[in-house]
This record gives C-alpha cells, structure tokens and sequence, in this order.
C-alpha cells in the first residue's frame, strides 16, 4: 500500500512528531491527578488507569499510519512516549508536592509499560492488516470497537452504581460510535463484523470488566 500525504511518514520528523504526541499525553494524563477521584460524577482523575483513551489515540496512530511496520513503530513511539512522561513527570512533581512523592523513580512501572509498549507495537503490526480487506480485515476492523464497547459497559455499570465514571463513560461510548460506524463502512463484511464486536464485546466485559 502506497503511502499517502495525509499518512506518517518513514522519516525521523514523522517519527519524533509522534514521539512528543506520546509525551503530551503522559503529561496531560498525569497532570489529570490534579482533578479528584473519589465521589466526583466527574472525575478525570482515572483516565490513565482505563484503556479507553489509549484505545482510542492508538487506533487512530494505527489509522494514520502508512504501513505494518510504520504503524508498529509509531505506537511503540507513541507509548513510550506516554511513560517516559508519566512516570518522569511524576518524579518531577514529587520533588515538591507530597501527593506525588516516591522513594525513587518507578523502574519496575517504567519498564512494565515499555515492555507492554513493545507488545501493543506487534499488535499494531497486525492490525493494519486491515486495509487489505475481505473477511480477516472486517475481523480486525472489529476489535478496537469491541475492546471500546466492554469498556463503555464496564463504565456505564460502574456509573450505575457508583455514580462516578461519567467522563470516561461518555468518552469510551463515543469512541465505540464514532470508530464502529466508521469501521462498519469500511469492512467488507458487515455481518461477520457486527457479531465479532457484539462476542468481543462481551466476553471482555464479563472477563475483565464484570468483575471490578
């Protein structure tokens, strides 16, 4: 697949344009500690701890990339980008506000999330796969919006109960919106793509959502 103006390029300005992307988001959801967590409907505080923010910025990575490997490395980029800024502006803070104190750096989170960078890199790598089309693409179309799809059940739920979330909730359904129709467009097979988003969905909603 030829690459087009609008895509990340294979060049170090593309590659560090997408570095420092990663990085404003480690700052913007560490900074996001600022806002309170508990008993507040609308807390930003947890949405580093979801994965629906980062479902969402990685798919778009993903989309704008220009193949498998520019998009693997590009999320690689993105993600550790996000940790090197999490975790070292948490370091930062902690020199002089309490709430952020550490003994020390956080190596072993640090080097957790580089690692599950790398993972999320060979993910990417297979979910381009998508543009060639036909059954396997509208397969792979369907797991970004199922995994958005549990978590919006998983916050809907919490919300329901807890009457916190409501920031994450609506962000996660609109993502699940606005890439399931925009998905739903594209695959080429629309039955197989519905109901692999409807069992995703819901397997990881029972698996890992259901019981927190």
């Amino acid at each position: 697949m030829h690459s087009t103006p609008h895509k990340l390029q294979n060049t170090a300005r593309s590659f560090s344009f997408v570095f420092l992307l990663g990085l404003l988001a480690g700052v913007v959801t560490r900074l996001s500690d600022f806002f309170p967590y508990e008993g507040s409907l609308w807390s930003f505080a947890s949405i580093a701890t979801l994965f629906g923010f980062w479902m969402v910025t990685v798919t778009l990575v993903i989309c704008f990339s220009s193949s498998n490997g520019n998009a693997a490395l590009n999320v690689f980029l993105y993600l550790f980008g996000m940790t090197l800024a999490f975790y070292g502006l948490q370091y930062v803070l902690g020199l002089f506000l309490p709430r952020f104190s550490q003994v020390s750096f956080q190596w072993s989170l640090f080097a957790m999330y580089t690692v599950f960078s790398l993972v999320c890199a060979v993910i990417s790598f297979v979910l381009y796969f998508w543009n060639r089309g036909g059954l396997a693409g509208s397969l792979l179309y369907a797991l970004p919006v199922a995994g958005l799809a549990a978590e919006t059940l998983g916050t809907g739920a919490y919300l329901y109960v807890h009457h916190m979330l409501l920031f994450q909730f609506l962000f996660d359904l609109a993502g699940a919106l606005a890439f399931g129709v925009c998905f739903y467009r594209r695959a080429a097979r629309k039955g197989p793509y519905l109901v692999t988003v409807a069992v995703v969905a819901l397997i990881g909603y029972f698996l890992f959502y259901r019981p927190f």
